[in-house]
């Protein structure tokens, strides 16, 4: 089904449209043309605001389609496309649009992927999928067996996933040689000063020592002076006291008491004196000692800069830092190992290619010669159809080999492209011979033929009108025609008037059969109804139905 309101000579019509051959027929400016512009702004091709008929109102395309075959599955789910698609298209004055699918908003995106496989629209001036080249391989491969296709693929893949691995450890490597370079100076850097937690936490206090050492030694000895060595000295004045005071202890314990706390300042001082002696002998030390000492100051700061912000924190990063280094282990073994298995299963998947490829060119053999003997019958005799292979540089999901058709049509001409080569009026035949070769394993599920039979008559006519019966057993065909006997191929026949009887001109379109269908006929045979035009139009029916 097809529903037009609001585009070009189209007011409003609804169009049903039956499995196998439709035929569109009507009188030139009727707007056929504009039928097929509909439909492409269905599939998602872009609009022109030339298409208003009333600029104040929007623009709607409706189609409904019924097989929901071949659409990703992303899109079917989130769509809902299992009983069928309706889609819906809307353009208001502005230019902007409003998609539907099923009833939900859709992107232009969305609509071209759903709808990739729906319908392939053939005229003179459309881009038209047999022309890519691109494609050609795919349509090479629909006639050849699942088997080398699927063993190629399954080994085309684990050749890829293999490829991939082995990239990704030579990038793991790398990143590896760099890390492990920059973890081995931090480390190095670390250890070079051997640090000793409990050493180097004592270096602030050593190097104030020596900075201080004369005045150190000069106090360190009047303490002494003082304390033991004078001839008065503190030492011997408190011994005496706590002697004297330890001769009357028995008659008073406060005197006892103060007696025994005289005597352990004995002990104090003692303690004291070894103290300051142990300071003085230590000042006693290499003159050097002092820079070396404040160089490794300076030096176990700048590791706290940068590794801590304590020593301890810094031997701790030290420690994870060697962790890391035990942890990361590349396998010269492992890589070598996988590269083997890659050069085994590349001479596998050559050997699978070589396979496929040979089953590719017997294809070839089969769709030139089946492609040729059909122009031959559409009139395009002496035509040379070429499938033209081209092996690229490295192994490929395409096992290694390109295809393009190549077609001359004119006797004494090499065959070029054939998106190149074959003229306006040739086009629709040679899109008609290979669809013919391809219809049983083409996905698409309706084609549409704009005027297939411009510049043809007589036997050619007719040979096309057998063409697209045939090709309509395989799926749904809507072909715009000018000749009758191509018309009286089809299983449904649509006429397309165009009524002058208000300002704008306007366009109907109606299923015609019987008697109406015997007259549109009969005008197109010989210009008018005249009884011999309508017995010739009985006379093609009944022919087209045995061809």
């Amino acid at each position: 089904m097809l529903r037009v309101e609001n585009l070009s000579v189209i007011e409003s019509v609804s169009v049903e449209f039956t499995e196998g051959l439709n035929i569109i027929t009507g009188e030139t400016g009727a707007g056929k043309s504009v039928f097929i512009g509909a439909l492409s702004l269905v599939l998602g091709a872009r609009f022109s605001r030339t298409l208003f008929r009333d600029p104040e109102k929007k623009i709607t395309v409706e189609a409904e389609f019924l097989n929901s075959e071949n659409i990703p599955a992303e899109l079917a789910e989130q769509f809902e496309t299992a009983d069928g698609i309706i889609i819906r298209r809307e353009i208001d004055k502005t230019g902007k649009n409003r998609i539907f699918i099923n009833g939900r908003m859709a992107t232009v995106e969305q609509l071209r992927e759903l709808t990739a496989s729906f319908c392939d629209i053939h005229g003179q001036h459309e881009h038209q999928q047999l022309l890519d080249n691109t494609t050609h391989m795919s349509f090479i491969d629909s006639l050849v067996d699942s088997a080398p296709k699927e063993t190629y693929a399954e080994c085309w893949s684990r050749f890829s996933e293999l490829k991939s691995r082995i990239a990704k450890i030579k990038a793991d490597r790398q990143l590896f040689l760099r890390e492990k370079d920059m973890l081995e100076f931090q480390l190095g850097e670390i250890d070079g000063l051997k640090i000793n937690l409990e050493e180097d936490s004592k270096i602030e206090d050593r190097i104030n020592v020596l900075s201080n050492l004369t005045k150190i030694i000069d106090n360190s000895s009047k303490s002494l002076q003082l304390l033991r060595d004078g001839e008065v000295n503190a030492y011997e004045l408190i011994t005496s006291a706590a002697s004297a005071l330890h001769g009357i202890s028995q008659y008073s314990e406060t005197i006892n008491k103060a007696a025994d706390q005289l005597a352990e300042m004995t002990y104090l001082l003692n303690d004291v004196m070894e103290q300051i002696e142990s300071v003085a002998d230590a000042s006693d030390t290499d003159p050097e000692e002092l820079d070396r000492l404040v160089d490794r100051k300076y030096k176990l700061q700048n590791l706290m800069k940068k590794y801590g912000p304590e020593l301890s924190d810094v031997c701790a990063f030290a420690e994870k830092v060697s962790a890391r280094l035990k942890d990361m282990e590349f396998s010269d073994e492992s890589l070598s190992k996988l590269e083997k298995e890659l050069g085994t299963v590349g001479e596998e998947l050559k050997a699978k290619a070589d396979k496929l490829n040979a089953a590719r060119r017997k294809a070839a053999d089969v769709i030139e010669n089946s492609i040729i003997e059909n122009l031959n019958e559409l009139e395009l005799k002496n035509s040379v159809f070429k499938v033209v292979f081209e092996k690229t540089e490295d192994m490929d999901a395409s096992a290694g080999l390109k295809a393009e058709f190549h077609i001359s049509t004119n006797r004494g001409f090499e065959p070029g492209p054939i998106q190149k080569v074959a003229s306006g009026g040739e086009i629709s035949r040679v899109m008609l011979a290979m669809k013919e070769v391809f219809a049983a394993k083409d996905r698409v599920q309706t084609l549409v033929f704009d005027e297939i039979d411009t510049g043809i008559s007589g036997k050619t006519a007719k040979q096309v009108a057998v063409k697209l019966k045939k090709v309509a057993d395989a799926r749904q065909v809507i072909v715009i025609t000018h000749l009758p006997v191509v018309a009286c191929a089809g299983r449904k026949h649509l006429h397309i008037t165009k009524s002058a009887d208000t300002e704008l001109a306007r366009t109907e379109i109606n299923e015609i059969d019987g008697d109406t269908r015997l007259g549109v006929l009969a005008q197109m045979i010989a210009g008018n109804d005249t009884p011999s035009a309508v017995a010739q139009a009985k006379e093609m029916i009944e022919d087209m139905k045995n061809a």
